[in-house]
């Protein structure tokens, strides 16, 4: 007899269905319509489970009975199934949403400015840039790799003051993304002679020519920033501060940085 595979249970069950429901589901439409004891012998669990999860299937329209004596029970065709789902989930997102962004606005700070965060883990660092440009309220300045460019479609108001640095001459960038406030300036044009005694150090510190165009740094509202280091290895890391006394460093050395490349002429 066919059997239903571990990765279709593992699927419904990230949509939200609990195993046992995802078993009795699954097999409903192996049999099209079928009683509840060819159900507990096929699939081998307990029959107060199946009847249970019937139950709960029934409550999320994905079964219906359509006989009482004996009791039959039919899988609604899986389109319809799955786009019930999927409706629940969209809801519960909306509504879980709304009650999240409450409790966000309401907070209760407890996280001293002064405190410098370590993030390690390219999940964690590429989550929390995300977190960070959407957070933007007034103004962002970014510098940022070419393959971490799409970030910038998490900024939330168009209209935002926004100055970045990249690796290269993207000239439609602002209309490919709806930015009317953007600037931006091509960071491979940098030239270290302009930095005047600072130019012997710069050049001597421990970092291959080819990783200065990973640099990653986010300011906004000049208020909390964060820094990825462009240094190789297999682990990424940064660290992120609301810190005032570095905020005021990061933002001169973003002005600076910013002051001896050139501006790209956008579409």
């Amino acid at each position: 007899m066919t059997e239903i595979s571990k990765d279709l249970i593992d699927s419904l069950k990230t949509m939200g269905l609990a195993e046992y429901e995802a078993k009795v589901y699954s097999a409903l439409v192996l049999f099209e319509r079928a009683e509840v004891k060819m159900v507990y012998e096929y699939l081998g669990v307990p029959k107060p489970s199946v009847y249970q999860s019937l139950k709960g299937l029934m409550d999320k329209g994905l079964v219906m009975r359509v006989s009482s004596k004996p009791a039959i029970y039919r899988a609604v065709p899986p389109r319809i199934a799955l786009r019930n789902l999927i409706k629940v989930h969209k809801n519960a997102e909306k509504n879980a949403l709304q009650e999240l962004e409450q409790l966000e606005k309401s907070n209760m700070e407890t996280e001293s400015a002064e405190i410098i965060w370590t993030l390690f883990g390219e999940n964690n660092v590429e989550h929390s840039m995300e977190e960070l440009i959407g957070k933007a309220q007034n103004s962002l300045k970014l510098v940022l790799p070419s393959d971490y460019i799409n970030l910038i479609s998490f900024i939330s108001d168009n209209d935002l003051e926004i100055e970045l640095l990249m690796f290269g001459k993207d000239k439609g960038i602002a209309s490919r993304y709806g930015l009317n406030n953007l600037s931006v300036h091509d960071g491979n044009e940098i030239d270290i002679s302009d930095f005047g005694k600072l130019s012997k150090y710069l050049v001597n510190l421990p970092l291959p020519p080819e990783q200065y165009s990973k640099f990653i740094l986010i300011l906004i509202d000049d208020e909390e920033f964060m820094y990825v280091p462009p240094y190789p290895g297999k682990t990424k890391s940064g660290i992120t501060s609301r810190n005032p006394y570095l905020i005021g460093f990061v933002s001169i050395l973003f002005g600076a940085v910013w002051e001896y490349t050139p501006e790209v002429e956008l579409e």
